[in-house]
Order: structure tokens, then C-alpha cells, then sequence
């Protein structure tokens, strides 16, 4: 029952990740026609990235949009069986469930949009950070947030 709960919960959180990253790229797409400054630090403006992070490998061409594509799925689908084999193990998937659920969400955008939906940009005084969504920022907190737990210790 204890796992069958954690299971739930699991995927609640995951379904709500999903959730509102693909509601906040439905509403940048139809409410953000034009970029929009939110404050000195907060911008929208709506792009579509084809490649991985920071439009590395960003490409016009189909194969290469198919094969990135392609290769984000095995990578997620090597980090869920990793993610099933600590569950099984009993130990804690929520900082994977994030990072899963994240990556999921941007997959969907490639299959929906062809390209993977970006909106959000910081700046400040000059200096843009490359623009991003939501999945993206979960993404990056799962990510630096499971290599401080693996660093400093994973606990039951």
C-alpha cells in the first residue's frame, strides 16, 4: 500500500508538471503575439527551439529535428528505468519524477509544435539568459537539485 500510494503521488506530481507547463506554453502562444516586458528582469517572447538546451543542434532540417528528437527519448526512457530501479529500491524519485516529467512535457511540444516551445526570458542590465519554459526550469531544479542530494547524500 506504501508504494502503491508513492506511486500515486509520483504521478500526480508528474501529471501536474505536465499540467501547467503546457498550459503556461498554451497561453504564451495565444496571449503573446508580440513580446511582452513583464519588469526590468522578465520578458516573454515566443520561439520554438528544434535542437536540445540553448538551441544547441537547433535545425531547419527533419532528420536532424527526428534524430535529436529521437535521442531526448532514449535518454528520458534510460532515466525512468533509473528512476523505476530507486523506487524499487525504495528510495525517494521525486527530483527524477521532475526532471521525467519536464522532459516529457517538451517532448510533447515536439510532437505537437515540431519544436519545443520557449517563452520566458530573464535579463538583466544588457545580459539574456536563453529563453525557456516552465518544463525547462523543472528540469534544471531537478537536475542540480539530485546532483547536490547524490553528493551530499540520499536519504530513505
Amino acid at each position: 500500500m506504501k508504494k502503491l500510494n508513492a506511486l500515486f503521488g509520483y504521478g500526480f506530481l508528474g501529471g501536474l508538471v505536465i499540467l501547467v507547463d503546457q498550459l503556461t506554453k498554451w497561453l504564451a502562444l495565444t496571449k503573446v503575439a508580440e513580446p511582452f516586458k513583464f519588469n526590468q528582469f522578465v520578458s516573454f517572447n515566443v520561439c520554438f527551439n528544434r535542437g536540445i538546451s540553448w538551441g544547441m543542434l537547433n535545425s531547419d532540417s527533419t532528420n536532424v529535428f527526428v534524430i535529436v528528437t529521437f535521442l531526448i527519448f532514449l535518454v528520458c526512457c534510460g532515466f525512468a528505468w533509473h528512476a523505476y530501479n530507486q523506487f524499487k529500491n525504495e528510495k525517494s524519485v521525486v527530483l527524477e519524477t521532475l526532471i521525467i516529467s519536464g522532459a516529457i512535457s517538451n517532448i510533447i511540444d515536439r510532437f505537437v509544435y515540431s519544436g519545443v516551445v520557449d517563452f520566458i526570458v530573464l535579463s538583466y542590465n544588457g545580459w539574456a539568459w536563453p529563453t525557456f519554459n516552465i518544463a525547462d526550469a523543472v528540469i534544471v531544479f531537478g537536475v542540480f537539485s539530485l546532483l547536490f542530494v547524490e553528493t551530499f547524500g540520499r536519504q530513505k
